[in-house]
C-alpha cells in the first residue's frame, strides 16, 4: 500500500510552514517534505554577517507577528533562523526532515504521485515550496575566466577574510549582492558592482523605510502582472545593514 496524503507540501522553509499554518487552519490533512531541516537554507546558505534585509517588523508569519523590542532594527540571520524554528515548533508543522523528493508525476487514479528517498507517496495536491533562485545563474563565460581569478556565488561567500587580495567584481543588484558588495566596502576592498537594466527607488523617504511606504500604497497586496512596465519595477537596494542603501 501507497502512503497518501490530501496534500504533500514540498519544502520545510518559511513559504512551506506559512502554507502548513494555513492548511491546517482549514482543517486540510496534509504533511511538509523537508530534505534537510527545517529554515536550512538560513542555516547553511548564508554569509556571517547577513542581517535581514527588511526592518524586523516584517519579520512575521501567519499566525506569528513580530514580537521583539526593535521592530526599525536589521536582525542577524541566526535570529531568523530561530524565527521560523519557533514557528515550525509553535503551529505544529507536520515535518518530516531528510525526505528528498527525487519525482513528481501524475498519478494513475487522478492526484500526483512522489518518489522520495522515503519511499513513494500519494496526494490529491502537492505545494512547491521549495524558493526561487535555488541555483546560481553564472554565464558560460565563466568558464573562460582565467583560474587564478576566484570565483563564488552568494550561498557560499562567507566574509571577505576569505576572499585573496585584490578588488572584486559583485555582479547583480539583488538585497545578497547589495549588501556583500556593503559589506567588502566597509573592509576596504575596491568594489565594482554590475548592475542590469533597473529602476531605482529610494531606500528610506520621510524618515520612513521604503517597505513602510510600500504596504501603506497597497504594493503587496496586487499582482506583479498589474504593475505598470513590470519587466522594470521600481527597485530598492537594500543592504540590511541599518537600512542603508
Amino acid at each position: 500500500m501507497v502512503e497518501t496524503h490530501d496534500t504533500v507540501v514540498i519544502g520545510g522553509g518559511q513559504a512551506g510552514l506559512a502554507m502548513s499554518y494555513h492548511l491546517r487552519q482549514r482543517g486540510r490533512e496534509h504533511i511538509v517534505l523537508e530534505r534537510r531541516r527545517v529554515a536550512e537554507r538560513w542555516r547553511t546558505e548564508r554569509w556571517d554577517s547577513l542581517r535581514f534585509q527588511l526592518p524586523n517588523a516584517w519579520l512575521a508569519l501567519p499566525g506569528k507577528p513580530y514580537a521583539g523590542t526593535d521592530p526599525n532594527g536589521f536582525t542577524h540571520h541566526a535570529d531568523v533562523v530561530q524565527f521560523i524554528l519557533d514557528y515550525a515548533a509553535e503551529i505544529a508543522a507536520p515535518v518530516r526532515t531528510g525526505v528528498d523528493v527525487t519525482r513528481l508525476s501524475a498519478g494513475d487514479n487522478g492526484g500526483y504521485a512522489l518518489d522520495t528517498t522515503a519511499g513513494p507517496i500519494g496526494a490529491r495536491h502537492v505545494v512547491l515550496a521549495t524558493g526561487p533562485f535555488q541555483r546560481p545563474l553564472i554565464p558560460d563565460y565563466s568558464r573562460a575566466v582565467p583560474p587564478d581569478v576566484y570565483q563564488t556565488e552568494a550561498a557560499h561567500y562567507r566574509n571577505p577574510a576569505e576572499l585573496p587580495l585584490g578588488a572584486v567584481l559583485v555582479v547583480g543588484t539583488g538585497n545578497s549582492g547589495c549588501q556583500i558588495a556593503d559589506e567588502l566596502l566597509r573592509n576596504g576592498r575596491r568594489v565594482f558592482l554590475a548592475v542590469s537594466r533597473h529602476s531605482r527607488a529610494p531606500r528610506r523617504y520621510r524618515g520612513k523605510d521604503i517597505i513602510w511606504w510600500y504596504e501603506q500604497l497597497g504594493r503587496f497586496d496586487v499582482n506583479v502582472d498589474s504593475f505598470p512596465g513590470r519587466r522594470y519595477p521600481p527597485t530598492s537596494i537594500m543592504t540590511g545593514v541599518d537600512g542603508r542603501l
